[in-house]
């Protein structure tokens, strides 16, 4: 297995979400049978090893990214990378480990 696959396991964080492979699996566009696959050892690209981690591991909704948001993310890292750092800490910092696990739970 590669260094990026051992550090996401699939299965791992499949199960400690409570999903099934189908709802897993479907939320980044993988079949089950693919993604059983996966599970079982067989490499995976490294724009499904992305998509797991930015949608099962960093719980982010990709249905309501927008272009634009990254168009502002790199203004601010760009020209204002002091805003940008603060706003990154705040909003780091405005997630309690509570409510992290309460969105986990909900999503």
């Amino acid at each position: 297995m590669k260094k990026e696959t051992r550090l996401y396991d699939p299965r791992d964080i499949r199960h400690k979400l409570g999903m099934n492979q189908q709802e897993f699996w479907g939320m980044i566009g993988v079949t089950q049978s693919g993604g059983s696959r996966y599970e079982s050892g067989r490499t995976m690209p490294k724009p499904v090893l992305q998509l797991l981690r930015l949608v099962h591991v960093d719980r982010i909704d990709l249905s309501r990214v927008k272009r634009g948001d990254f168009e502002v993310l790199s203004y601010l890292k760009a020209e204002e990378p002091v805003l940008f750092r603060r706003l990154k800490t705040e909003a780091s910092a405005s997630r309690t480990p509570q409510k992290r696990v309460a969105d986990r739970r909900a999503a």
